[in-house]
């Protein structure tokens, strides 16, 4: 099994000596870059990835350069974005070989496209903010989601551009889906949802109460209606488990006028009772459309909780009865921990709407 395992750890070593070289001749000119200065971090005199550097170097460069440049020149989409990508990429390998001494003695003046990028920034930016316009104009939800997104980016290439964060916060706006909220209390005000609404953080929704949604006069598009519904306890169920025990115990003896141990044959008896007692409550969620009054969500959320107690009884010998039940023989019946069954069932409720909403709301 040994040299199982050194025979693997050499094919494991040999792999990534090796995988520099490896790279470069698949063509993965970038990533036999990396793979080599990484190598050279671990092992500086490594002849193998020295080799794939001194190789894949320049061709990479030349290889993310040319396809900046087709990029620039061509009618194609975010073309200023996809260029800066190109040179970025070079800047990476820039930065790698420049906090690698072994690298930097194989590549001595490694290239980079800081200035480069610097231009295209600008350019970027406009790019993104005249995307995120044309996607303002198809006056729907998801075109102010993607809206926003493109303008932060435009805000992200070219930190103060006009308007562009004024029409950020339009697109986040025009895109929010407003939901207010009202709750029910039925029989028992076992759990307060509210708090699990106000906590959730989902992008592009809020929530309101009818106050607050009239405060800010926004538009709402849902309705959601708490019903908090019964919590009730069952009865408890008590069981109870005879068990008679046998041991050996080692005692003293006098045996012809001498003091001798000995083992001695003990027994005993015990009654091992178990109450059982559960609870549960249930909340109803209901979600419509505001315009329409379609319903769009309607589900029961049940909670439940559980308490256990155990007590024994004992007789006979206590020695031949085990340790774990010699320990309860004192003990009173207890009684249900009603509170902890009553914290268990909230907790699990609302962990339930917690996670449906998450999932009804998430795009």
């Amino acid at each position: 099994m040994k040299q199982l395992y050194f025979f693997l750890f050499l094919a494991i070593y040999s792999i990534a000596c090796s995988s520099g070289k490896k790279a470069y001749e698949r063509g993965d000119y970038y990533g036999a870059v990396l793979q080599s200065v990484d190598r050279l971090r671990q092992k500086p005199d490594s002849e193998k990835s020295q080799e794939a550097l001194r190789l894949a170097y320049p061709l990479a460069v030349d290889f993310l350069e040319s396809q900046a440049k087709s990029t620039i020149a061509s009618d194609a989409p975010f073309k200023w974005k996809s260029a800066m990508n190109f040179y970025n990429q070079i800047n990476q390998l820039h930065d790698q070989i420049k906090t690698s001494p072994a690298a930097l003695r194989v590549i001595k003046t490694p290239v980079s496209k800081f200035t480069e990028i610097a231009d295209l920034k600008k350019k970027a930016a406009v790019e993104s903010y005249e995307a995120g316009i044309q996607a303002m104009m198809k006056n729907s939800r998801s075109g102010a989601i993607e809206a926003f997104y493109l303008f932060q980016e435009a805000n992200n290439f070219d930190p103060g551009m006009k308007d562009v964060v004024e029409m950020q916060y339009k697109a986040e706006y025009d895109a929010t889906l407003r939901v207010v909220y009202a709750e029910q209390i039925y029989r028992s005000d076992w759990v307060a949802v509210e708090p699990v609404l106000n906590s959730l953080r989902l992008p592009f929704t809020k929530f309101y109460t009818s106050e607050q949604a009239a405060a800010e006069e926004a538009p709402i598009h849902h309705t959601l209606l708490v019903e908090i519904l019964g919590y009730n306890e069952g009865r408890p169920a008590t069981t109870k488990t005879d068990n008679n025990h046998m041991d050996s115990v080692l005692v003293d003896k006098v045996v012809d006028g001498k003091k001798v141990k000995a083992y001695e044959n003990v027994t005993g008896k015990s009654t091992l009772f178990e109450k059982k007692v559960s609870s549960q409550g249930v909340v109803r969620i209901t979600i419509k459309e505001k315009e329409t009054s379609k319903q769009l969500l309607n589900n029961d959320y049940t909670g439940t909780g559980a308490w256990t107690g155990t007590w024994a009884r004992c007789s006979g010998d206590t020695r031949a009865i085990p340790e774990r039940i010699r320990k309860i023989c004192s003990q009173t019946e207890p009684q249900p921990d009603n509170f902890a069954m009553l914290k268990q069932a909230r907790q699990d409720v609302l962990k339930q709407i917690e996670n449906s909403l998450s999932s009804f709301y998430r795009l």
